[in-house]
């Protein structure tokens, strides 16, 4: 869609991840949630890699270990709100 319609998204300041006041480093499990204000579909993949700061090669071999779940497939596109868990 992005090509096709010559658009570009600017995602500066339009999400941020709360861990909810204290270190996530301390959890065992870190659960995200995701809130869209529109739709407009993304990758999960993508988007937790940013946010999380690790590599989407990484982020993928989270989902594949296990150590990253979620009830809705994150290597799709999504416009959707959903949720997921880091788990340490």
């Amino acid at each position: 869609m992005r090509r096709r319609n010559r658009i570009a998204l600017d995602w500066n300041d339009a999400w941020r991840l709360d861990t909810g006041g204290s270190d996530p480093g301390d959890r065992e499990v870190v659960e995200v949630a995701v809130r869209f204000a529109a739709r407009i579909p993304v990758r999960p993949v993508r988007l937790i890699a940013q946010g999380c700061g690790f590599s989407r090669a990484e982020t993928e071999r989270l989902i594949a270990e296990g150590m990253l779940v979620s009830a809705v497939r994150l290597n799709g596109k999504l416009s959707d709100d959903f949720t997921c868990a880091l788990k340490r």
